[in-house]
């Protein structure tokens, strides 16, 4: 894409999830309808801006050690949110509201498959990749990338909890961001991603499916 165009492309880009998903959930009411415009979108522009180009050299760029603490750190995510689940105000009937929405007890295994092995490599080559930063300090887009969570988890946490999800989730991305500068390449990441998205989404099926 042409310089001036891609810049402008550049600038919109991480509005696109708040429009997805927005209307994903609050208009059309389905987390698949959110999820899979979210990542169409995120596709499309990386495809433009030739992103996907670079995919062999990234995974071969890998550090072993720093991959294994990676994996650890993005795996105890689902940990804490399983252990702070009883103070975080979820509501009572917050089963009925994830079948509202299209995740039910048949599709939420094809759900958590999709999420886990498609939603971490798209997401790291649009905000960590095709967005990213060199500044060591937080970046907009730092903070871009965990506002779109809030969506998500709009009416089902206190807003305290929010601020504290919001906050936690542009560190995230801020740490990730200067771990790929260190390594070289995005693969540190994916792999902390894969296990923190896995980790995250099998905890919110095992505490709501008995709800």
């Amino acid at each position: 894409m042409s310089g001036k165009s891609g810049r402008i492309l550049k600038i919109i880009s991480p509005i696109i999830p708040y429009i997805t998903v927005g209307i994903g959930m609050f208009v059309l009411h389905n987390a698949w309808a959110a999820m899979m415009s979210y990542h169409l979108c995120m596709a499309v522009i990386l495809v433009f801006e030739k992103q996907f180009s670079s995919l062999s050299k990234i995974v071969n760029k890998r550090n072993n050690v720093i991959l294994i603490i990676m994996l650890v750190i993005g795996g105890v995510s689902g940990v804490f949110l399983y252990l702070l689940w009883p103070v975080l105000s979820i509501p009572e009937g917050i089963n009925r509201e994830l079948q509202d929405i299209g995740l039910n007890a048949s599709s939420w295994p094809y759900f958590i498959a999709y999420f886990i092995l498609v939603n971490p490599w798209l997401e790291e080559l649009f905000w960590r990749d095709y967005l990213s930063s060199d500044t060591k300090r937080f970046a907009v887009n730092d903070f871009l990338f965990s506002g779109y969570h809030i969506l998500v988890l709009a009416g089902k946490l206190h807003p305290v909890w929010l601020i504290t999800v919001f906050l936690v989730i542009a560190a995230a991305g801020w740490f990730w961001r200067q771990v790929n500068t260190r390594n070289g390449s995005i693969l540190a990441s994916v792999v902390s991603h894969i296990a923190a998205d896995c980790s995250v989404i099998l905890a919110i099926y095992f505490l709501t499916s008995g709800m």
